[in-house]
């Protein structure tokens, strides 16, 4: 399938406002949610689209906080192509068990238990030589489960990966800190400095996208449906997502699959320059992974302009999908 097939299934904005209804309606109709209960009692949840005679399959790791939901205009693209999907969701995430009682905090005890939850439910399924499909944390979780798991994908495309925080702070004493506070027992279950619970943040404001309807769209579902959202993350996250990225950092590992990155240069939430550092560090693996910056776009693809979001998500649909 060429590129322009793939670019060609995508919606505009405005034919996307057009449609927001026949989309709503397709959402309901054509996916099915998934629930599993783990060996701890925890109940770890996944969504599938509903694809008939799929010419592929993939697995997607969303970022944190993100439900099902974000992904019913990106869902309707993929029934186009003809491709299935499956989204997963780890503990603390969408409507997989949350471990607080205040369950706005997004909070985890061990990073590795987040890709223990993807293999899981992929296990669960019978799901194996997958390819996958991550955003931001997912980026994250993705290269725990590659560099760590048993199942891996045969695939990856990591957009805007959670490689490192954009944080205008010395990493020395960045470290230090997240590392003191995600330990004290009074301080680990707490809000970082810039965490509270959910609240839209007006669109002039936001640093996610430059699209208002899609923005404004994802946060009307939230207000929809208020028991979906969750708010920022704990110290005993952060600090746990930073021993995770430290791990990828400083321990020995190579890639063995084809890994395509797109990383946004105007990310205020993933640090654009280490993502960058660290992938190109390996260009002498096996397999060397591809990087793609994309220029003047925010963190979140999914939500962006049309400028964005068609192009890099067809290029990551084509790198995943078409035969090498």
């Amino acid at each position: 399938m060429a590129m322009t097939n793939f670019e060609d299934a995508f919606l505009d904005t405005e034919t996307l406002v057009k449609k927001q209804d026949e989309l709503e309606k397709f959402y309901l109709s054509n996916v099915e949610n998934l629930s599993f209960i783990n060996d701890e009692g925890l109940t770890i949840t996944a969504t599938r689209l509903i694809v008939k005679d799929p010419i592929a399959k993939i697995v997607i790791i969303p970022g944190r906080g993100e439900i099902a939901h974000k992904f019913y205009e990106f869902f309707y693209t993929l029934s186009q192509l003809k491709i299935g999907a499956i989204v997963c969701f780890g503990r603390g995430q969408a409507t997989s068990t949350r471990l607080l009682e205040n369950q706005q905090k997004c909070h985890i005890e061990h990073f590795e238990d987040l890709a223990k939850d993807v293999t899981f439910i992929l296990d669960k399924l019978k799901i194996k030589d997958y390819k996958l499909l991550a955003f931001s944390l997912g980026g994250l979780i993705s290269m725990d489960i590659i560099k760590n798991s048993p199942n891996k994908p045969s695939k990856a495309a990591l957009i805007a990966p959670y490689i490192w925080p954009y944080f205008r702070l010395n990493k020395a004493i960045l470290c230090g800190i997240i590392r003191l506070l995600g330990s004290l027992p009074f301080t680990q279950r707490m809000y970082t400095p810039h965490g509270k619970a959910y609240k839209k943040v007006p669109f002039e404001r936001n640093i996610h996208s430059h699209n208002e309807v899609r923005y404004n769209n994802y946060h009307e579902y939230y207000r929809i449906h208020p028991n979906y959202t969750i708010g920022g993350p704990t110290f005993k996250f952060v600090k746990e997502a930073l021993l995770k990225q430290l791990e990828l950092f400083k321990t020995k590992f190579e890639f063995t699959i084809p890994v395509y990155v797109q990383a946004p240069t105007e990310d205020k939430v993933v640090n654009t320059n280490e993502s960058r550092r660290f992938f190109l560090k390996h260009h002498l693996d096996p397999i060397p992974p591809k990087f793609e910056l994309i220029e003047d776009s925010f963190h979140d693809i999914i939500n962006e302009s049309d400028e964005f979001r068609i192009k890099c998500l067809a290029k990551a649909l084509a790198f995943l999908v078409e035969q090498d």
